[in-house]
């Protein structure tokens, strides 16, 4: 449900949930549930906040990517390695880190109104890297500078009523990045000129307050998106429109034991690009009813979608909306998600799993007919809580992104440049995992997280021939994920982190190449001086592991960052 939305980010608050490896929305304290995206969590430390009683959206557009997506590992996530600024008296805060490669992080953020009813919050962040690369492969040349910068501002107001809440945002990026991956010798058609990506963002909601006998939520999200360069330097590049308006109205009933609502969706993605382009607009209508009734021990939202799809193909979509939880006991819970949808893949979500998807190029809204998790959340023993569960996921027209592949017999690198081209299959994936944290020592915290995924691909084409053999490209079959925090006194913090994603795969010059393991040890300490002055110190990569996030695109080896944030 959307009832809780308004009060967060616009911009974060209605994203879609694609499968994607390169999605970064994540809490640390969330339910654990990695992919590829989850090591964000194991390189960061504390997120700096934005010091106001909610979540704020202080860092800069996901969809952006960075240097090394999707991971996030060898190269440093700056801002997220701040100190945490909790709420207090003070309005503004300001942060830098400074690392070896050229890594700088910035921000700033300030309260220009901080009332009870009425906010008015500003805030910029910089993030910039110019590393040179070393490539996995062997190729001449071997190495390539990668660069990129991202600078975003964002003001946001927040109202609060006796009756509503209302929230409007607006905030620009800009983003400048080169195309580094690796092209086997071939002449790079942007040699290394920095492309530019722009998106502008107006967004606001409203949501009911205090109203037991209907309670209602609205949303619109603006972006206008533009691209520098298109298919060549000399050439136009894409650009174009993104709007998104939900909502959700409910209803009690049954002395308010129970609900019925419905949540609805109107969505299109609207290019400007050359005639000779071909290239689909997007455009989605969703609207999804339900019955939600709530027991002494239960919880069951019981509804399906209804999705009207016109892009490339015009379909009707239907699909389960399912939710339900049971408590057995105290502190232990049984719980079922049961649900699907059509992932829109739009340029602003393509920028967010990888930026260096190849100009110009059109992705095909995938639909999931069934996408459903079954967990166990268990948590008896003193300090201890143990996470089981599974799922499955049945995909058409899932993509994948990988070099561009020759049809040449026998293969030729000719057509394999410094960029990434879809190619689509129907994906079935299964997963099982688990994760115990316990936290049964005050100053020690510890989370130890397994994942298997299982994958079935049918029709994945390459030129004109189907692979046989097809996997799961750029896709983990077995994960690792270990966290600890330990606090040396009250001011003083330590995090040691460690993940590993093994069994993984690509397609290049029409055979499956297997990719090195992520093996991936950080290490980062906080050390608050003040109340309004901390600073910190990262180091990434402990183990100098050389390993690729998209084939040809290899993440940095062994680097550090130093930083300091003050609040005033």
């Amino acid at each position: 449900m959307l009832i809780a939305g308004i009060v967060l980010s616009a911009s974060h608050l209605f994203a879609q949930k694609q499968d994607s490896l390169l999605r970064r929305q994540m809490e640390l304290e969330r339910e654990f549930n990695p992919t590829l995206q989850d090591a964000n969590k194991i390189n960061s430390l504390p997120a700096l906040q934005q010091p106001t009683i909610k979540k704020a959206d202080t860092h800069y557009s996901t969809w952006a990517g960075r240097t090394t997506p999707p991971l996030e590992i060898a190269m440093p996530k700056p801002g997220n390695a701040m100190t945490e600024i909790p709420y207090d008296d003070k309005r503004g805060y300001a942060g830098v880190g400074v690392g070896n490669n050229g890594n700088i992080d910035g921000i700033f953020g300030y309260r220009l109104i901080d009332k009870t009813a009425d906010k008015l919050n500003f805030t910029f962040r910089h993030n910039s890297s110019n590393s040179n690369m070393e490539y996995v492969q062997d190729s001449d040349p071997f190495t390539n500078k990668a660069y990129f910068m991202d600078n975003t501002g964002r003001l946001e107001y927040d109202r609060l009523a006796d009756a509503y809440r209302f929230n409007i945002g607006a905030s620009y990026l800009h983003s400048s990045f080169n195309y580094y991956g690796n092209t086997f010798g071939d002449t790079r058609i942007f040699d290394d000129e920095n492309q530019g990506l722009g998106v502008f963002s107006l967004n606001a909601g409203v949501q009911s307050v205090g109203n037991e006998d209907f309670n209602y939520t609205a949303f619109i999200d603006y972006k206008n998106f533009s691209n520098k360069y298109g298919t060549a330097l000399n050439d136009k590049g894409l650009g174009g429109n993104q709007f998104d308006a939900r909502f959700s109205l409910e209803k009690p009933f049954k002395d308010y034991d129970s609900r019925i609502g419905i949540d609805g969706q109107v969505f299109g993605v609207f290019n400007d690009v050359p005639s000779a382009i071909a290239y689909n607009d997007i455009f989605l209508l969703k609207g999804s009813p339900y019955f939600h009734f709530k027991g002494d021990a239960w919880d069951a939202k019981l509804g399906a979608n209804v999705i009207f799809k016109f892009a490339d193909q015009n379909r009707i979509y239907f699909t389960p909306n399912v939710n339900v939880s049971l408590n057995v006991s105290e502190r232990s819970s049984l719980y079922a998600t049961i649900g699907g949808g059509v992932d829109d893949n739009g340029h602003p979500n393509l920028m967010e799993e990888s930026r260096y998807l190849k100009p110009m190029t059109y992705v095909k809204p995938s639909f999931s007919i069934i996408d459903m998790e079954l967990g166990a959340k268990i948590g008896e023993a003193d300090g201890f809580r143990f996470d089981i569960f599974g799922g499955f996921k049945k995909t058409s027209d899932e993509h994948f992104l990988l070099f561009e592949q020759t049809s040449s017999t026998p293969p030729t690198s000719s057509a394999n440049k410094e960029y990434l081209n879809p190619f689509y299959a129907d994906l079935s994936r299964s997963f099982i995992g688990g994760r115990v944290q316990n936290n049964s020592l005050s100053f020690l915290e510890l989370s130890v997280g397994l994942k298997k995924n299982l994958y079935t691909l049918k029709g994945l084409t390459i030129g004109d021939t189907e692979v046989s053999d097809a996997k799961a490209y750029n896709r983990p079959g077995f994960e690792a994920d270990i966290r600890t925090t330990f606090e040396v006194a009250a001011d003083l913090k330590f995090t040691l982190n460690y993940y590993f994603a093994g069994d993984r795969w690509t397609y290049f010059n029409r055979e499956n190449v297997k990719m090195g393991s992520i093996s991936d040890l950080n290490l980062g300490a906080v050390y608050r001086f003040t109340d309004w002055l901390s600073i910190n110190v990262k180091a990434n990569n402990l183990l100098f592991q050389k390993y690729d996030i998209w084939y040809g695109f290899p993440a940095q080896g062994f680097n550090a960052m130093g930083g300091a944030t003050i609040k005033f």
